[in-house]
């Protein structure tokens, strides 16, 4: 067998083995690029180019090359307890003159970093806008930093923690308008707020874990040997994935043969499925190396014999986690299709490191890494360690104890346990989710809390305008007839009845700027003898509301022309989302009928909200699509390790159970905790955990199922169920609580969904380990077991079983 050579290999060559891993390392960390010059982030930019939005995007910018942005940050002035003040205006100037690319011409597009124009109150076409009218709510102007970057662009940090260096800057100077609030919300700040979130969660996650993983081991192993081993190995093999990932990264760059990417966030899942499933990895193979040396072998073959015993399940168990994750190279959303790849060569790594450098330490260590308690007494015949006169461990006491009543009564344990978790896996059956980014936030972040001074002067919408570029071939926008049917579409838009959520009729498009109504006014409503019907004339007649609102470049001149719309909804809600819906739909009723001016053009939707919306598309198919190939890999690669087709079927639906109940579990939990707050699970908290949990899950039941088989080959069907629940049941619930340990240090993180998803795996984890594996495919086997295990050969083997507490029992 593989396992067999490889465990002589490395027993007598482990001084090699040792110096192979640290020459890898080394060198490769040398080749390596660091983590932070490769790493990508966003979400709408890794959407597929059909969708809508991106269609849009590309539309835009080949129509208005000069104007494009991809994302926006707005600096709020404002003011509670009346109209602004002048030097509150002063203050607004000294911002324009710090982030304006030239203070003389604040409108031109020319960049400075990743901002490719200002609007401001002073802006011709639009600033009439972007400042509110004083009220009881006070009044507050925007400056729109309108930004080249998609909105969670990794260059937008810095421009970031330069706005907000200015503004705590600003409010510690001496005359600072007392009374005078700043703030920044839109999209970019948003983004931006969730990388820094995301950088901290990394830093949080990773303390958190290794400290996690150590106490764990400390406490099940009380040698200070045994945490060293795998602490050493799982360190090692992450330090060398994550530089192999960073190469690999980069050579796709290089040589363009393939398109290899990684994020932030991708981190956070190495080290913790790494520490989790690798250091698992580690405690079977310490486990059965000390059973072995229990049994009176020497090292060099108790690693031998135990890396022959549980390697294959080792590799079972990865290449389930594996395949899995690797799946998700199929989605259409990029971030999907980049990260499980990266993360399933990550753990191809940390298998190797298990099987080679593991194995290696232990040889090294020799009797040493038992200190101080030592390998303990003697292995008996029935499962359990100690003497006679020791008698049975505690915890040998319990596993005994349920490996008798799995025996004795398979069927009713197994209807029991499934009907209690009946109710909370139909719960999972339909669990809400919800694509409000600006909720996932800590409620402390400049990004949530500069909307709050928005809504009191209702410029919310004014962060996130939803662009409509309509196409129409021979259209010739910039003549009578152009501007005429672009007046009535305008019209249509701004005039639009819409029911919300809460079923009632809303007028929810604030306002349309367009060609001929550049200010966004009502569309229609026009005195050119009023101050406000000269200036809107004057800005009508301006050339750069021509160019700003039709398209002037190559074939696309006059053909293209462009719709802001201002949603009274915030750019990121579900409300704003189903209205673009609703717009959308009305568009395209307008381009089919064939009595309408607007017949056969096109329209695509520009903006945070058609991109939350393309996003919510995408990632729903994908996940249909993932959760099927995950199913059908595991099944195989289960089927191909156990050749057992029925067993393993059931193993695959007993982890599905797992993944509703767990969801359920998780909706429920989360809903009474974050209360009215609570719109639904993030996004990407279904389809990770249903990746890791349908993956990952399989791991204890690989290690239970093979041990099954083992032992009934020696004892019997029944006799060999209930040895190996004995002899496993310790050693799968450490290592389900240190893997359910890892993953709660997701929780230690700022962002929603990693809260979400780390409580999630957890509790799945748990569940696996408590239930799925203890009871239900124990049951199950044992039915099996009853059906091939002779009724005579049964009864004697039950009545020879010896009395749970007995101190001679062998």
């Amino acid at each position: 067998m593989v396992f067999d050579r490889l465990g002589a290999v490395v027993s007598r060559h482990w001084i090699l083995v040792l110096l192979a891993w640290a020459a890898l390392m080394v060198g490769i960390d040398r080749l390596a690029p660091r983590w932070d010059q490769i790493t990508h982030d966003g979400d709408f930019a890794y959407l597929p180019d059909r969708m809508t939005s991106g269609r849009g995007e590309q539309l835009l910018e080949a129509a208005f090359p000069e104007a494009l942005s991809k994302s926006q940050v707005a600096l709020v002035v404002s003011r509670a307890d009346g109209k602004l003040q002048a030097a509150d205006f002063q203050v607004a100037d000294r911002l324009l003159a710090r982030f304006t690319p030239n203070r003389d011409e604040r409108s031109e597009e020319r960049p400075q970093g990743p901002i490719t124009g200002v609007w401001s109150y002073e802006s011709q076409v639009v600033g009439k806008k972007l400042i509110s009218r004083a009220g009881t709510g006070g009044q507050a102007l925007l400056i729109v930093l309108r930004l080249k970057n998609e909105f969670m662009a990794i260059d937008n940090m810095k421009l970031m923690a330069e706005i907000h260096q200015t503004l705590d800057r600003l409010r510690l100077e001496p005359g600072f308008p007392k009374g005078l609030e700043l703030g920044v919300t839109g999209s970019a700040a948003i983004g931006a707020d969730m990388l820094f979130s995301a950088e901290q969660s990394i830093r949080n996650t990773e303390l958190t874990t290794i400290v996690l993983v150590f106490v764990i081991l400390l406490v099940v192993y009380r040698a200070p040997g045994l945490v060293f081993v795998p602490l050493v190995t799982i360190g090692i093999s992450v330090f060398v994935a994550m530089d192999l990932v960073a190469m690999l990264t980069q050579f796709s760059q290089w040589l363009g043969w393939f398109d290899f990417k990684v994020f932030k966030t991708t981190k956070i899942f190495v080290v913790v499925i790494l520490f989790g499933a690798g250091t698992d990895y580690c405690l079977f193979l310490i486990s059965r190396y000390k059973e072995e040396l229990q049994r009176g072998l020497v090292h060099d073959e108790a690693i031998c014999a135990a890396l022959a015993g549980v390697g294959e399940a080792l590799a079972a168990s990865a290449l389930t986690t594996i395949f899995g994750l690797a799946m998700m190279v199929f989605a259409d959303f990029g971030k999907f299709r980049y990260s499980g790849p990266a993360i399933a060569l990550c753990l191809v790594v940390a298998l190797a490191a298990c099987v080679t450098l593991a194995p290696a330490l232990l040889r090294g260590t020799g009797r040493v890494i038992f200190w101080p308690f030592g390998i303990g007494p003697a292995m008996r015949p029935d499962g359990d360690i100690g003497s006679e006169t020791n008698g049975p461990s505690l915890t040998g006491w319990f596993w005994r104890r349920l490996g008798r009543a799995v025996v004795a009564r398979p069927g009713l344990i197994l209807v029991a346990s499934i009907l209690l978790l009946a109710p909370l896996a139909w719960q999972g059956l339909s669990v809400p989710i919800t694509y409000d980014l600006l909720n996932e936030l800590n409620a402390d972040r400049p990004s949530v809390q500069g909307p709050r001074l928005l809504q009191r002067q209702l410029l919310t919408g004014e962060t996130g305008p939803v662009t409509v570029v309509a196409y129409q071939k021979n259209a010739r926008f910039d003549t009578k007839s152009g501007r005429d049917r672009i007046a009535w579409l305008t019209k249509f838009l701004y005039n639009l009845k819409y029911v919300d959520s809460h079923a009632e009729e809303a007028k929810p498009i604030v306002s349309v700027r367009s060609l001929t109504e550049p200010l966004g006014d009502t569309p229609g409503s026009f005195n050119p003898l009023s101050p406000t019907g000269r200036r809107k004339l004057a800005v009508l007649r301006h050339p750069k509301t021509k160019a700003t609102f039709v398209s002037q470049a190559g074939a696309l001149a006059g053909n293209v022309t462009r719709f802001d719309l201002v949603f009274q909804y915030d750019p990121f809600s579900e409300e704003s989302v189903r209205l673009l819906g609703y717009v959308e739909e009305q568009l395209l009723a307008t381009a089919d009928d064939p009595h309408s001016n607007w017949h056969g053009a096109t329209f695509d939707l520009v903006g945070t909200t058609a991109g939350i919306r393309d996003l919510k598309a995408v990632t729903t198919s994908d996940q249909v699509r993932i959760q099927v190939l995950v199913v059908i890999a595991v099944l195989a690669v289960l089927i191909v390790i156990l050749r057992h087709p029925p067993i393993c079927i059931y193993l695959v639906v007993s982890v599905l159970l797992g993944y509703f109940v767990t969801i359920g579990t998780t909706e429920l939990f989360f809903s009474w905790l974050y209360g009215d707050t609570f719109h639904g699970l993030d996004w990407k908290v279904p389809i990770f955990l249903f990746v890791i949990l349908i993956a990952v899950g399989q791991d204890y039941n690989i290690y239970l199922a093979t041990r099954v088989f083992e032992e009934q080959e020696r004892r019997g069907p029944l006799e060999g169920l209930r040895v190996a629940v004995v002899r496993t049941g310790g050693i799968i619930t450490s290592c389900g609580i240190i893997m359910a340990g890892t993953f709660a240090s997701m929780t230690t993180g700022t962002l929603r969904a990693m809260h979400e998803l780390g409580f999630a795996l957890s509790l799945g984890v748990l569940l696996d380990t408590f239930i799925i594996r203890t009871v239900l495919v124990p049951c199950f086997l044992a039915l099996i077991a009853r059906r091939t295990d002779a009724p005579n050969d049964r009864s004697a083997r039950v009545e020879c079983m010896p009395p749970v507490c007995s101190p001679g029992a062998k």
